[in-house]
């Protein structure tokens, strides 16, 4: 892994890249407890690296090393990831999200579906669930069924509302069913990737 501090119109963003750059890309966005950050997803990035995708692993602006310049809403924070693939050079992502974070990748699939390809969340926050039914990506959720922050039955809207979505759920792991049951999840998510037609690129 590497320290790569990416400049935005919001402030610099501090993450942790591992994988070759120009391969496809992984953002990975944490939830919004101040015990977030960037390492929210490193169990996940060995297997998706060895796989042959680049990941980086975010601080999002006003979390850990990343200061924002200013108080940011939700909106701002997608046209964060916006502005972190156009400083990476990359055409398309597919986010990672917990939480928080997975409401905000949901917002940025919705509002930017030319540069979101796919979805990988675990118990994503989200309020309003009626726009989901016009999401165009494909989405792999890991739930928790011991969720204590996010309860598990909240993963039937998700399945109700977005056209295409495999759940995960997992009897254990709390808030962080993705990290918590990783040598299971990873090697689903490795799949779900290959299957839905994002491929590597010798």
């Amino acid at each position: 892994m590497e320290d790569l501090f990416i400049e935005t119109q919001f402030g610099t963003v501090f993450s942790k890249a591992a994988g070759q750059q120009g391969a496809p890309l992984v953002l990975g966005i944490h939830g919004y407890s101040q015990r977030n950050g960037w390492q929210t997803w490193q169990p996940m990035m060995a297997p998706l690296v060895e796989a042959g995708y680049w990941l980086v692993s975010l601080d999002m602006p006003g979390w850990g090393r990343s200061v924002a310049q200013r108080p940011l809403d939700n909106d701002d924070y997608v046209m964060v990831i916006i502005a972190i693939l156009d400083k990476l050079g990359a055409e398309t992502a597919v986010l990672l999200g917990k939480s928080w974070g997975g409401g905000i990748a949901l917002e940025a699939a919705l509002q930017y579906p030319e540069r979101i390809t796919h979805l990988i969340l675990t118990a994503p926050a989200r309020r309003h669930m009626d726009p989901l039914v016009e999401l165009q990506q494909p989405v792999l959720m890991a739930w928790a069924e011991d969720d204590n922050v996010i309860p598990y039955s909240y993963a039937a809207t998700y399945v109700e509302k977005i056209p295409d979505i495999q759940l995960e759920t997992y009897p254990t792991g709390g808030h962080s069913a993705a990290q918590k049951n990783v040598d299971d999840f990873a090697p689903k998510a490795v799949k779900f990737l290959g299957d839905r037609g994002l491929e590597i690129r010798d």
